[in-house]
């Protein structure tokens, strides 16, 4: 019996015809890649994943943010980023390139070279991360770039619509998160599970057979991935501004001379679709070989330049050298400092070191 003035909680139910799941056509079928898993660390994927991102940044991102659309996660907010970068980069590359028309061969040539030197940038930018990310991987077995594919189903994206379970995918890394790494993936991948977290205890110094690798080396891992990402970013900056140094030598004269010069192909009469785009297919081919030739040649002397340094005062004789030397040093240093303290965490932690003959106080 239920007192006066009391009201009882009712049992809540979901009528299939107010809510109601289904499998979209492409989803139907249980697949291997419905789950999200690591991928190898290589190059190929490297550059798949930066394609894949960036791409769907441009693309798919915008429009969904919009939109207001429920799928939305703050993971495409932060790749929504690279727009930026890349809309300020071409247009300051086009800003000091549409107007050679109107400048000297002198001033030309320099419009040229900065352009060339937004391109520098992020080049020394994006490939300097492997000098302070694979020595730290190496030496302590904590890859930081370690690259994994988030699986992820979508939302209805309004009341009363269907929840269609649409597998989407993201580009991310096993580290994206310090304090909540993706142990779970770890734990399941057929090469790392217990093992790795072994690997990485052996290799600070904690010892063999611990009784929970994985909680005794976690609190290491989260600091190693900490103070790499610092390092990581300092060495980058600095490569960076040494791209866009070499970038400004003269000697890029000499290519933008083969490029203005290259061949261009001419149809002959009474060649056919199939001549025409063979043709031009095959003196593509042969300028974009000898192009590549050619920067490669004037990328050394351009870096060879910048070591020398130029005419005149103290500052332009040494001031390109002493820049490199600088990014090499704090490259090195920072990378060391990184690896030191992983080691000495890991020499702090291990129980065969500690005395077990010696009076200790439980606090």
């Amino acid at each position: 019996m239920v007192p006066n003035g009391v009201r009882m909680i009712t049992e809540v139910r979901l009528s299939d015809k107010i809510v109601s799941f289904k499998q979209n056509d492409i989803t139907k079928k249980p697949k291997k890649d419905d789950e999200s898993e690591i991928v190898p660390n290589t190059l190929r994927t490297r550059v798949l994943q930066k394609y894949d991102k960036t791409l769907n940044a441009i693309t798919e991102y915008p429009v969904k943010g919009l939109k207001g659309d429920v799928n939305s996660d703050f993971y495409e907010f932060l790749s929504m980023g690279i727009i930026p970068y890349l809309v300020g980069s071409g247009m300051f590359i086009a800003m000091f390139n549409l107007l050679n028309k109107h400048l000297t061969e002198k001033a030309s040539l320099r419009g040229k070279k900065m352009g060339l030197g937004v391109l520098m940038y992020g080049l020394g930018k994006t490939l300097s991360n492997d000098l302070v990310t694979r020595p730290v991987a190496w030496s302590t077995g904590v890859d930081v770039e370690l690259p994994y594919r988030n699986i992820y189903c979508t939302l209805p994206t309004k009341p009363g619509a269907e929840a269609v379970i649409d597998h989407k995918h993201q580009q991310r890394k096993v580290y994206d998160s310090i304090e909540f790494f993706r142990k779970d993936l770890i734990a399941k991948h057929p090469d790392y599970g217990v093992k790795y977290y072994d690997g990485i205890a052996k290799k600070l110094g904690m010892g063999d057979n611990l009784n929970d690798s994985v909680t005794e080396t976690t609190p290491i891992i989260q600091s190693i991935v900490a103070s790499t990402k610092t390092a990581k970013s300092l060495s980058s900056y600095c490569w960076a501004a040494a791209g866009v140094c070499v970038a400004i030598q003269n000697d890029w004269a000499e290519f933008f001379r083969a490029f203005s010069n290259r061949p261009k192909y001419f149809a002959k009469k009474g060649d056919g679709f199939f001549s025409k785009m063979g043709g031009k297919i095959s003196n593509t081919g042969r300028n974009t070989w000898n192009l590549s030739k050619t920067f490669l040649k004037t990328f050394g002397k351009a870096c060879k330049s910048l070591w020398k340094g130029g005419h005149g005062g103290v500052f332009n004789r040494h001031a390109g050298k002493a820049w490199l030397l600088f990014t090499a040093a704090l490259t090195a240093i920072t990378t060391g400092n990184v690896i030191y303290r992983a080691k000495q965490m890991g020499k702090l932690a291990n129980k065969d070191l500690i005395d077990k003959n010696q009076e200790s106080t439980v606090i």
